[in-house]
């Protein structure tokens, strides 16, 4: 009897501690798996916090770039009328273009009524729907394209060209009737080498047209003060102004379809040119926007594919830094969808607020300077508006869709 009771009390002793040790187990398990848990979260919040900072700079640098624009730009001095000698101020408007019967018998009308004369060359670049004859039609002289191309059309326009100065148009703008001698004041009264007009996209009777025109306009701000400052060579083909004599014709690369534009005032800079900013709202060219956001995506793919061949670092500095914003904010937005994380998403909404608080500032500037009539919505809505068009672009470069003019870029 006293023997078994030894035994059951061994065999309870011995279960009690297997019992023990097994909590015992089981508490440092858990202790360790807590340990592992707040050791991950700490992690996860030095990684978001380095990412918030790291997000900070980022707009910090954005703001800078927003604040030199403006700068800039209000350094622009107000364009004087200057004399002009009817002899040593001829000129010629090149216009280089591919099936445009429906826009040319508008610019050449408006070329007529210059009140500075004007010779106009339409270099017809393999049209399909008739605008050679078109062209001929309406009293213009007009060759043909050696190949094509928009670059072998400039080149071949500027070989035909006799005058003192040679302006390059597209075939879809409308412009004044002082445009012309606008554009010679500014180039003789500042011995330019070549002079960069602005261009604004118009009517703007909808959000979607303000939105490209508030766009576009904040590109204009950009190219103006930077060429003005010398620190920029870009401008828009739509509506240029050279030198015959100093056009760079060999330094266009024709293999390249887009970016006419670019490389002539690059290559203009890099021989000591002078390059000049008329900011003067007679010299400035009206074309309409993209009619959709496929339409869109493909001019701005074109405009983005020719950065990389580009020599001109304050060009290819913007861009990278564009993108950056853009990623930036992506970034947040997806993490915070994803997520569902409140914190996370209150840091998106803040990024949000900064750059449209940027935005604001820069589009303020433009909406005054180019009188497009911006409303509250117009700002509101350009932030996301613009990173959708700027993911768009870049997913038609990625896919290899970057079509003008019927040919792939």
């Amino acid at each position: 009897m006293v023997g078994r009771c030894a035994g059951s009390v061994f065999c309870l002793d011995r279960q009690f501690r297997r019992a023990c040790n097994g909590r015992n187990r089981t508490l440092f398990s858990s202790s360790k798996q807590g340990l592992m848990n707040t050791a991950f979260t700490h992690f996860i919040w030095i990684v978001v916090s380095s990412w918030w900072g790291l997000s900070l700079i980022i707009m910090g640098f954005y703001a800078g770039a927003v604040h030199l624009w403006i700068k800039r730009w209000r350094l622009i001095p107000q364009g004087e009328a200057t004399p002009l000698d009817p002899v040593r101020s001829g000129l010629t408007a090149i216009i280089p273009c591919r099936n445009e019967v429906g826009n040319l018998p508008q610019l050449i009308a408006d070329l007529r009524k210059q009140t500075h004369p004007v010779e106009i060359l339409v270099v017809d670049d393999g049209s399909e729907d008739g605008t050679a004859l078109a062209a001929v039609d309406l009293g213009a002289t007009c060759i043909s394209s050696p190949a094509p191309g928009k670059k072998s059309a400039l080149i071949a326009g500027i070989a035909q060209a006799t005058t003192e100065w040679v302006a390059t148009l597209d075939a879809d703008v409308r412009l004044g009737e002082t445009w012309a001698q606008a554009m010679l004041e500014a180039a003789v009264g500042q011995e330019a080498t070549a002079v960069v007009g602005p261009v604004t996209l118009g009517p703007n009777r909808s959000a979607w047209d303000r939105f490209q025109a508030l766009e576009y306009g904040a590109m204009m701000v950009w190219i103006g003060g930077g060429v003005h400052s010398k620190g920029l060579a870009m401008g828009s083909g739509a509506n240029l102004l050279f030198k015959r004599s100093a056009y760079p014709s060999d330094f266009l690369t024709p293999a390249i379809a887009s970016g006419d534009d670019t490389f002539a005032l690059e290559a203009i800079q890099k021989q000591q040119g002078r390059l000049v900013w008329q900011g003067d709202p007679r010299a400035g060219v009206l074309t309409a926007g993209a009619l959709s956001w496929r339409s869109l995506w493909t001019q701005r793919g074109r405009w983005a594919s020719k950065t990389t061949r580009l020599d001109d670092r304050e060009t290819i500095l913007i861009a990278v830094l564009i993108g950056t914003v853009q990623c930036t904010l992506l970034a947040w937005t997806l993490a915070s969808l994803v997520l569902l994380n409140l914190p996370l998403g209150l840091a998106t909404l803040a990024l949000w607020a900064v750059k449209m608080m940027l935005d604001f500032r820069l589009l303020k500037q433009v909406n005054s300077a180019f009188k497009i009539h911006a409303r509250k919505q117009d700002y509101i809505t350009f932030a996301p508006r613009y990173l959708i068009m700027v993911l768009g672009a870049w997913g038609q470069i990625l896919r290899g869709r970057v079509v003008w003019k019927g040919r792939r870029i």
